[in-house]
């Protein structure tokens, strides 16, 4: 192909209107594909925030008299030359008769909030937060309903679509046909919160009273005695041995009450005083005190920083994740860089987003029909066929192997002997892989590994860099046994620069990069509960290997691609990381944050709380709650607190949706199943390791044409062993060797899934 980019002559017409939706088109036009940006019929506020110029970079922007037929005309000829068509709103879709299964070449990406469109741009996160149980899932001081500062969820859904889209192209390159593909508000709110969404109906709610440091002290937050925080990442025994020796309390770990047992740090009845003496051990010496001796210990630590500095840093900009834009409307503009790295086929990079005349868009030829033939419905995902050997541990790298399994493709989740040391806790990121145990420094286990390398298409890990090159499984390794292998790594900081080799945990960089921060406000850094970093950075995996497939479908070329944590900590504060002359402040909380205004925020009621998202203050008025609107924001609050909390939460929505105020009921997490609509469409129930069923997230995309109907289980360590050495050509007699020899071990399948998440 003459551009060698991944998404090169992939045509995309977005007639959406939401941050999520924004993002997903960004990220596609990211990686070679024109995008036109027509403003939907219905345009809502996210339309005017800072981060706009970041969601809509690379793409040509225009708007449309949507009550015009002429202007309707063009759309419909835009849309015939279109590859993949993206709408929010299902007014949109009517108009151009897209509510069904799409004919011929079309992919068509649905992304409706599953909230009224006139609820607003950034609130729709914290809307769907509520709803979906995610805000009553934050830890803090006093427990109740936290608003999170920055739109992850939508960010999320933005990503996940972009990839199960890609998924598409990808299966359009076989069958020749398109399809619908669905990533819907709660898609996203699930896909970013996997693992705290799955819910055991015989356990109580958790208790998230905790403290913003959230549960596990080891893993937290603290002041150090010149009154700045550092982050200390270290939820394994390894980090936790290592940093308790650092801070000169190594007893912690002998103590009776713990035992060496690590998980027996964070519980309940251990995790306030184990707490109390880590922090009283900080307060004894300044930040760069503690930097400098547990990062010579090889603890994962940082200093919690600031949003405003975030793309300043040495790191962030040696892996190229400051970018200057002249963006037509604010001028000289910085913004985040590219999610990922394509080596083989590399992006361009960002360029600022470009207003044209309606009459000026570009004319698309119209898409070469199938002919003479119907396409065929598969149940098995658009990545059937596709093998993924997935080396992750812990949270990103096997999450980015689930969703690939989501997707279709056959995962094989690949564990050192033993098993994956993040089983207990994270067998919720495993689900849909087979399994296989091998010791990769045995010399049968390495030349089993590679003999199954021969016989697939991806192969994913999440190793510190020189671990790959240690164990003779890098890239050229791997390409002498598979020539057209594709690799996706996902690393800490990237592959250069003065951290790169520096080991990192979600949360550590939520706390360098400024969310814990942004979100604490005035008071204590907060530890976010959705698991921002990992969550993007494993999607991001899936992203890129779908972007490298989708090229080697068309050239015939694998590749090898990355990502880093570092780098989804500037996608997952896109629009708050953005600078320009005169550029808004980012959103910013405080202690238990309720919310931005008295118009916007949460408010108790009986039985819980609800998320309120008014207008103007005259509406509580008129509902009866205010006697005057002439007063004080915080007297304003104090009466509205106090009149909805004698109501429940569904008299308290009944009497504000009466008033023209939007309001839903903020839901434990437990409550879900509850609702008949998230029971059927959004969860399915699988065995648990108690004997009970539990509730775990179903589908996270719909597919028209191609969806898979299973439910994902999690696999026991090493429980396909033998199955997948057999298939890859490894005669049985080799096969039982290696097992004899401990090279590989042939484990059993799990009696049930585990507990809740870890957060």
């Amino acid at each position: 192909m003459k551009d060698n980019q991944a998404l090169a002559g992939v045509r995309v017409l977005d007639l959406s209107g939401t941050i999520a939706s924004s993002v997903a088109g960004m990220l596609l036009g990211d990686y070679g594909a024109e995008v036109v940006h027509l403003k939907p019929a219905k345009w809502r506020e996210a339309g005017e925030l800072p981060g706009l110029a970041v969601w809509h970079r690379n793409k040509i922007c225009s708007e449309l008299d949507w009550a015009s037929d002429a202007s309707l005309g063009i759309v419909r000829e835009l849309l015939r030359g279109a590859d993949i068509c993206i709408t929010s709103d299902a007014f949109t879709a009517t108009e151009l008769g897209m509510n069904g299964e799409e004919p011929g070449r079309l992919i068509h990406l649905r992304m409706p909030p599953c909230l009224p469109l006139e609820s607003g741009g950034l609130d729709v996160d914290n809307l769907l937060a509520a709803i979906s149980g995610v805000a009553l899932r934050q830890s803090s001081f006093e427990g109740g309903a936290i608003d999170l500062v920055t739109p992850y969820v939508s960010y999320e859904q933005g990503l996940w679509a972009a990839t199960a889209t890609v998924a598409a192209l990808v299966e359009r390159e076989k069958s020749g046909f398109g399809q619908q593909v669905t990533v819907d508000g709660l898609h996203g709110s699930i896909v970013a919160n996997i693992a705290t969404l799955v819910m055991d109906p015989a356990a109580p709610p958790i208790d998230t009273t905790v403290g913003p440091g959230g549960a596990m002290p080891t893993y937290s937050s603290y002041r150090c005695a010149d009154d700045k925080w550092v982050f200390i990442g270290a939820p394994t025994p390894k980090f936790q041995q290592a940093s308790l020796e650092v801070l000169g309390i190594p007893q912690v770990w002998i103590d009776p009450r713990i035992g060496g047992t690590f998980t027996n740090l964070h519980s309940p009845e251990n995790r306030s005083w184990v707490r109390a003496m880590i922090a009283d051990a900080f307060a004894t010496q300044p930040s760069d005190y503690w930097l400098k001796r547990l990062e010579a210990a090889d603890v994962p630590v940082g200093l919690v920083g600031e949003t405003r500095d975030w793309l300043s840093d040495p790191q962030i900009q040696a892996i190229g994740q400051r970018r200057i834009v002249t963006d037509p409307c604010h001028g000289e503009t910085v913004m985040g860089g590219l999610l990922v790295e394509l080596f083989g086929s590399p992006a361009e990079g960002p360029s600022p987003r470009r207003f044209v005349p309606f009459e000026e868009l570009p004319v698309w030829p119209g898409q070469k029909q199938p002919s003479g033939r119907k396409p065929r419905p598969t149940n098995r995902g658009p990545l059937d066929g596709i093998r993924v050997l997935n080396l992750g541990a812990m949270l990103a790298g096997p999450y980015g192997g689930m969703l690939m399994a989501e997707l279709g493709a056959d995962v094989v989740k690949v564990e050192p002997r033993g098993g994956d040391v993040f089983r207990t806790v994270g067998a919720h990121y495993n689900r849909g892989m087979r399994s296989l145990e091998v010791d990769l420094r045995n010399p049968m286990g390495h030349a089993a590994f590679l003999q199954l390398v021969g016989v697939s298409d991806v192969v994913m890990d999440n190793y510190r860099l020189g671990v790959l090159d240690r164990l003779a499984i890098d890239y050229e390794s791997l390409t002498a046994v598979k020539p057209d292998v594709i690799t996706v790594s996902v690393t800490g900081f990237g592959e250069i620069g003065p951290l790169a080799r520096r080991p990192a945990f979600d949360p550590m960089m939520g706390a360098i990069s400024g969310m814990q921060k942004s979100q604490g406000g005035d008071s204590d850094p907060v530890f976010i509960g959705v698991a921002v970093n990992d969550v993007s950075s494993g999607c991001a995996a899936a992203f890129a290997a779908c972007l490298a497939l989708f090229h080697r479908a068309r050239a015939g070329e694998g590749q090898r691609t990355g990502t880093s944590l570092a780098a989804a900590s500037v996608f997952m504060q896109s629009g708050e990381l953005i600078q320009y002359p005169d550029c808004p402040p980012p959103r910013v909380g405080g202690r238990d944050f309720a919310g931005p205004s008295v118009l916007d925020r949460f408010y108790p009621s009986t039985d819980g709380y609800v998320r309120v998202l008014a207008n103007s203050i005259d509406q509580f008025v008129d509902a009866g709650i205010l006697e005057s609107a002439h007063v004080d924001d915080d007297v304003a609050a104090d009466q509205i607190a106090g009149a909805l909390r004698l109501l429940s939460r569904e008299e308290a929505v009944a009497l504000l949706e009466a008033n023209g105020i939007f309001s839903v009921p903020a839901r434990n997490i437990c409550e879900l199943p509850d609702d008949p609509s998230i029971r059927t469409d959004y969860l399915a129930t699988v065995r648990g390791d108690t004997g009970g069923d539990f509730f775990v997230p179903n589908r996270l995309a719909r597919f028209s044409r191609t969806e898979r109907p299973d439910i994902l289980q999690t696999p026991g360590a090493g429980e396909h062993t033998r199955d997948l050495l057999e298939t890859a050509g490894v005669p049985m007699s080799e096969i039982e060797d290696a097992i004899a020899s401990g090279a590989v071990h042939q484990g059993k399948p799990l009696k049930g899934i585990g507990g809740v998440s870890y957060r």
